[in-house]
């Protein structure tokens, strides 16, 4: 069932069933305010009976009946009689009331009771020494009619109102989702080769039109996630085929003819370069691809930083022994436990300590470690040539390289990858840069 059906009903259960309640209140309202007016027309009724039976002796038999008939008879059906009481009052009643009726009329000193379809009013008073009953009973046919026409007025209404309310809130309904099936309609048409397209936002501040919004962000992020995928698929393809063209071009060359010992060693060892280049390019890759896969369990231990960082730089320097690197800790002796991926942790310093080694010309690099408190904060220093101010945004985008650094070998892989990793590890790192001057590299990873 489509909602605006689903709401209709919803909408017009609700107004009939109001509609419902009020007729049935408003008839029980009238019902009974009717027949409390017709209750007090009864009383008036016993008091002008009463003053006229106390003049009686004022008039003469004639006129006596004139002013009764004139004065009395003026509701349908109206009887009134006046008995008095003493003796066998059973056999002065005028009317035949049920027993039981008249029971309670000789008892009770006022009584308003029902007698078939008539109402009745009695009351007891005293002239003379002597106890009179006062009877008046009478048809209400106005009041039965006014209540018969409002029964048809409410019933007719509920008949042809119920089905307008329906109609009305299927309508109103449907004008209201109208802008709805629009956008659902515009979101289809939206796929990857239009994905810059957006929803229209008429209004910013209604329920539709934050919904608009919150899908045109979702689709800003697609198309920024798009958008790096591509750029990711093209770099990587780009640093993949370099070097796999200079390893088979090397090979074709070396063997298109019998060369010396000294040209195949030459042919090797440029393979052999272009193969770690190639090789570091993919291992990067897959370091990357694990950190950004969100269910991947990747576990952790707890890591002594005042331990793991020296290790981290001896292993560093034992594979790059040109390099000059200086440690600067503070409490050597102080333990700083962070909970973390030994192997992750190992691949993020050893890019970032590489990266000042490569960029600063084999300059001294210096690792100051100290902590703060509530986590450690580890800093890389190099005196390169530093970061151009317009590449500062991108240095941590995969694949990119800077203006400056295009010569110096790299896949543009290792501070992406570093960023993920501390990011992982729940920390920060941050770059400062002067180009001329040097890099400095601060990160911060919380203590245990």
């Amino acid at each position: 069932m489509l909602i605006r059906t689903r709401l209709s009903l919803v909408f017009s259960f609700i107004a009939s069933g109001l509609f419902i309640l009020f007729g049935a209140f408003v008839y029980y309202y009238s019902s009974v305010h009717r027949n409390r007016d017709f209750l007090n027309h009864l009383k008036e009724r016993v008091e002008i009976t009463e003053k006229i039976f106390l003049e009686k002796e004022s008039f003469t038999d004639e006129e006596f009946e004139k002013i009764r008939k004139q004065f009395l008879h003026t509701l349908p059906e109206e009887t009134e009689e006046v008995l008095e009481l003493g003796g066998n009052e059973a056999e002065k009643f005028s009317y035949e009331y049920p027993a039981g009726l008249r029971k309670r009329l000789l008892e009770e000193e006022s009584l308003e009771f029902k007698w078939g379809d008539k109402r009745g009013v009695s009351r007891v008073f005293r002239v003379k020494g002597k106890d009179y009953l006062i009877i008046v009973t009478a048809r209400d046919e106005t009041g039965q009619r006014y209540l018969t026409d409002l029964r048809k007025i409410i019933l007719s209404l509920l008949l042809f109102g119920i089905p307008l309310i329906f109609v009305s809130s299927y309508f109103v309904t449907r004008q209201t989702l109208m802008p709805i099936l629009r956008k659902i309609e515009r979101a289809n048409s939206i796929s990857a080769s239009n994905l810059h397209q957006r929803l229209e936002v008429l209004n910013p501040n209604d329920e539709i039109g934050r919904m608009a919004i919150a899908f045109n962000q979702l689709l800003d992020r697609l198309e920024t996630s798009f958008e790096a995928q591509k750029a990711f698929i093209r770099n990587a393809s780009h640093e993949i085929r370099n070097p796999l063209t200079a390893i088979l071009g090397e090979a074709e060359v070396a063997l298109n003819r019998k060369r010396n010992d000294r040209e195949y060693k030459d042919a090797l060892k440029a393979i052999l370069y272009e193969a770690e280049i190639l090789n570091q390019t993919v291992s990067n890759l897959l370091q990357l691809s694990r950190v950004q896969v969100a269910d991947e369990q990747i576990s952790f231990e707890m890591l002594d930083m005042r331990k793991f960082i020296p290790e981290v730089m001896d292993s560093y320097a034992f594979q790059n022994p040109d390099h000059q690197i200086k440690l600067n800790c503070d409490e050597a002796d102080k333990p700083l436990p962070v909970k973390g991926n030994r192997s992750l942790l190992l691949a993020a310093f050893s890019n970032i300590v590489d990266n000042a080694c490569k960029f600063s010309d084999n300059q001294p690099v210096e690792v100051r470690m100290h902590s703060s408190g509530s986590g450690v904060n580890i800093t890389i220093i190099d005196r390169g040539f530093g970061i151009l101010k317009e590449d500062m945004a991108k240095v941590s985008t995969p694949f990119f390289r800077g203006s400056n650094a295009m010569g110096i070998k790299g896949s543009g892989i290792g501070l992406s990858l570093s960023v993920k990793i501390i990011e992982l590890h729940k920390g920060t790192l941050e770059i400062q840069s002067e180009p001329g001057k040097g890099t400095r590299v601060m990160i911060f990873l919380p203590l245990i």
